[in-house]
């Protein structure tokens, strides 16, 4: 494989001194291609700085130091100072090792149209007089907390010395002797199912029945009705003549005068049937 032509009659190369240097259309290779354009600079101690261009379109500024990006000192204080736009893409901000990423300001804003996202091993919210939730969900889970959902058991439990897992072992048992019952319960499913088709032919027979059973009773209703109101002036003229008869029989000389023949002999029969009982009982 041959080696890649390089152009040096375009490059352009101004030194400013031994600490500074512009380069313009160096045809050495990089990352990103060839460069455009590099500015380079260099402290006493060999800290480096470079800010350029190269043909992917790329614009670098690497420091071994430390970046300051500074303005606003006459702009309006309701202005904006600095404005970082991207007009399609993602702005990545990276910290390689143990760095921090810190935002300072009387209000900090995050605004986005879909959602926010952070993940860490720890997260912390400090508010020194409130932290608001506020939506039409709001949902948390985990396994320990004042904010996890309690389980039943533990609700019960709380504010006790009793343990929700030393109860946990009686509802999982008590949870498989119900699914045994109902289990059970499945098994006559089959049963029901036969009965059920039994009763509903008979229903069905009882409901045409009603009627004309309904129609029946009320016919002997009417007849029973219409007998209680020719028998009533039958049995008041029957009672009319019979009471006459008897209290003329109750008062008659022989029935007076049997009762006290009876009354008479009453002590003939104080005894009768005694000698038939045997003693010693």
């Amino acid at each position: 494989m041959s080696e890649r032509k390089k152009n040096w009659n375009e490059r352009y190369l101004k030194s400013f001194g031994p600490r500074f240097r512009i380069d313009v259309c160096n045809p050495l290779m990089g990352g990103g291609g060839t460069d455009v354009c590099r500015m380079y600079g260099s402290t006493k101690k060999g800290d480096k700085f470079s800010f350029g261009m190269n043909e992917s379109g790329t614009v670098e500024i690497n420091a071994d130091q430390r970046i300051d990006i500074i303005a606003g000192q006459n702009n309006d204080s309701r202005s904006t100072d600095i404005y970082i736009h991207s007009r399609s893409g993602t702005i990545d901000i990276n910290v390689a090792q143990n760095g921090r990423v810190r935002i300072r300001g009387n209000g900090v804003d995050i605004d986005a149209a879909d959602s926010i996202t952070m993940n860490a091993r720890s997260i912390r919210l400090e508010g020194a007089d409130e932290i608001s939730l506020q939506a039409p969900k709001v949902w948390s889970r985990g396994k320990k907390g004042n904010l996890v959902p309690k389980r039943w058991l533990q609700s019960v439990t709380a504010g006790s010395f009793i343990a929700a897992d030393s109860l946990s072992g009686f509802l999982e048992k008590g949870l498989l002797e119900a699914a045994g019952q109902f289990d059970s319960i499945n098994d006559l499913q089959a049963g029901f199912s036969s009965l059920a088709e039994q009763v509903g032919p008979l229903a069905q027979n009882l409901g045409t029945q009603l009627p004309g059973m309904a129609g029946q009773l009320s016919g002997l209703t009417g007849q029973l009705s219409t007998l209680a109101q020719t028998a009533a002036p039958q049995l008041q003229s029957i009672a009319g003549t019979v009471a006459p008869q008897l209290q003329s029989i109750a008062t008659s000389p022989e029935v007076t005068q049997l009762g006290a023949a009876l009354q008479e002999q009453a002590g003939a029969f104080a005894n009768f049937g005694q000698g038939l009982v045997p003693t010693g009982y």
